[in-house]
């Protein structure tokens, strides 16, 4: 009985350690971040107190709702961290981070790019690309455009095909330089060192894009 109550005794305080520096992680995400909702963080592997002892936190998960990193909105955000220092500013060896940038927040940087008001969607017809549509000189402009990665920095939307008032066009054919910029256009983002875009989905809310992270603090990281 007493060596079945030590060590329940054990594996409670193990778990309330764990669920401080759970607490202690999720609060460094967000302070990394403005209007953050629904954080939530997991420590792995038991016996923890070892782990922390050791000040190295093997394996890390954790979620968010909803945040504003690096100037742009994100959401349905997960964390995948290994090697992760068990005291501020929690360095992380590896991590892998995923999160969905919205339409509303691609239209608001691509419009200041073109220059136009501009309507992001999901392409009906092609589900791995976006659907841009605007008004130029008073003609409906629709574009239908496949993101990908960059310079391990920016997306580039590249331009799969042009609809000028019901009539497809080529880039050069639009004037006003509206066809080389959309034929240019990039999305970049400002990534901490150590952090590299590695890939980007098209997914019913936003752009789902995926970093990879090497030998960075989670604050860094979150922002």
């Amino acid at each position: 009985m007493a060596l079945a109550l030590l060590a329940a005794l054990a594996v409670g305080a193990d778990r309330v350690a764990a669920w401080v520096t759970e607490r202690s992680v999720a609060t460094a995400v967000v302070l990394g971040g403005t209007g953050v909702s629904g954080a939530h963080v997991d420590i792995h592997g038991f016996p923890f107190l070892t782990q922390l002892a050791a000040g190295r936190i093997d394996h890390v998960t954790g979620r968010l709702d909803a945040g504003t990193f690096g100037g742009h909105t994100v959401s349905d955000v997960h964390l995948d961290a290994r090697g992760v220092q068990s005291r501020a500013p929690w360095n992380v060896e590896d991590a892998r981070v995923d999160g969905i940038v919205t339409f509303d927040t691609l239209a608001s940087l691509l419009s200041e790019q073109l220059g136009y008001d501009v309507r992001v969607a999901r392409a009906p017809e092609e589900p791995d690309a976006l659907s841009l549509t605007l008004t130029a000189w008073g003609l409906d402009l629709g574009v239908v455009a496949a993101p990908a990665v960059v310079d391990d920095t920016a997306v580039a939307v590249q331009v799969r095909s042009l609809v000028l008032g019901g009539l497809t066009v080529d880039a050069s054919a639009i004037p006003g330089g509206l066809g080389s910029r959309l034929a240019a256009l990039r999305i970049p983002l400002r990534l901490p060192d150590g952090v590299a875009l590695r890939a980007v989905f098209v997914e019913p809310g936003g752009l789902r894009l995926v970093a990879q992270a090497h030998d960075v603090a989670l604050s860094q990281l979150a922002r």
